[in-house]
């Protein structure tokens, strides 16, 4: 065998149903608000049998490169069929949107159903989770925060991802704001978070989710980062570098994650927002920019951390007797040196 041999890929973040909107939402089309705006439009015009298709096969290209366990957001029931049959273990989060406060049962009411639907007929686990903090109201994060449904079990959030979030939250203006005008809705019963740094007026009111990961972190600072230990003892980051590239053509500040403190994780994001599904091509991004983070910090994120925030370290993530993690083969990299380049692919191998 020539390469190395890791233990399987974790992917904690990824967006399963979005897999037949492949290459039908441009990149770097004015930011946040632009790419949803295409979503939007993109989402709807396909066939339950291609959208089924598509998962199928993107499943498939996940488990062939490596994958073996992967954190799933879910606004729908179209891929329970397809987790259903994978040889992927599938976390599911059911993910809850909703600005005005007054419809906070109703949404819960539905994302309960939905939960239960893939806890009971998947051979995975599933909670729910909240969106973003500039698509949901203050009200809804803390009904998520205080069910008891979720203690212990992982919560993610997508955060800080791009200026059109912060510019929302500070004073509901900008894109985002545009957008929610052009759906026809009142942004004045908007009850979400109103302050200049999302992330930080986010934390305390999810203070029962853990564990719990943020997620993109584009434009989330090392300062912000101590503020939110401080606030919040079990976080988890989650990086999906080629999707930041492709909604807003910027990189999270990588090197700030370059520390034993951190507890950070890999993440592919969707078809929409991503050319691949394949946690190797997030590493090699990520090693291609910042050259002196460690190799074995790398695979540690891809594997070890993402199966502890999933709450299956006791099967995947490492190499140890007792354990199935699944075994990946890397191969085209620097065997000597440790390090990736643009020819570096991995499959795999048991």
């Amino acid at each position: 065998i020539s390469g190395i041999i890791t233990p399987g890929f974790v992917n904690s973040h990824c967006h399963l149903e979005l897999s037949h909107l492949k290459g039908k939402v441009k990149e770097r089309t004015d930011g946040m608000a632009g790419f949803i705006r295409g979503l939007f439009a993109a989402r709807f015009n396909s066939s339950s049998e291609e959208i089924h298709q598509a998962m199928m096969l993107a499943d498939k290209e996940m488990h062939d490169e490596g994958i073996v366990a992967v954190g799933d957001i879910s606004n729908f029931d179209t891929s329970l069929a397809v987790k259903q049959q994978s040889s992927i273990y599938y976390h599911t989060f059911v993910e809850v949107v909703g600005q005005d406060p007054s419809k906070v049962d109703s949404i819960l009411e539905k994302a309960f159903a939905l939960c239960d639907d893939f806890i009971f007929n998947t051979k995975g686990s599933a909670s729910i989770v909240p969106h973003a903090p500039y698509s949901m109201s203050r009200a809804l994060i803390s009904a998520v925060n205080k069910n008891a449904f979720h203690k212990s079990k992982p919560v993610s959030i997508h955060m800080q991802e791009s200026d059109d979030e912060f510019l929302f939250c500070k004073d509901k203006s900008g894109p985002l704001s545009n957008f929610f005008l052009d759906l026809g809705l009142n942004i004045r019963l908007f009850d979400n978070i109103s302050d200049a740094c999302p992330m930080l007026n986010t934390l305390p009111l999810l203070s029962d989710c853990k564990p719990l990961l943020m997620v993109h972190n584009t434009l989330t600072t090392a300062a912000q980062i101590d503020i939110a230990t401080a606030l919040h003892n079990n976080l988890y980051w989650c990086l999906c570098p080629n999707a930041n590239n492709y909604i807003t053509g910027r990189l999270p500040h990588l090197d700030i994650y370059n520390n034993d403190k951190l507890k950070v994780t890999i993440g592919t994001d969707s078809l929409a927002s991503n050319h691949r599904l394949s946690v190797l091509s997030e590493l090699k991004t990520i090693a291609s920019a910042h050259q002196e983070i460690p190799f074995e910090r790398l695979i540690k994120w891809a594997t070890l951390n993402g199966a502890e925030f999933l709450g299956i370290d006791k099967k995947f993530g490492k190499i140890k007797a007792g354990m199935t993690p699944g075994l990946v083969q890397i191969e085209n990299l620097n065997v000597e040196n440790l390090v990736l380049n643009e020819t570096s692919k991995s499959k795999l191998i048991y």
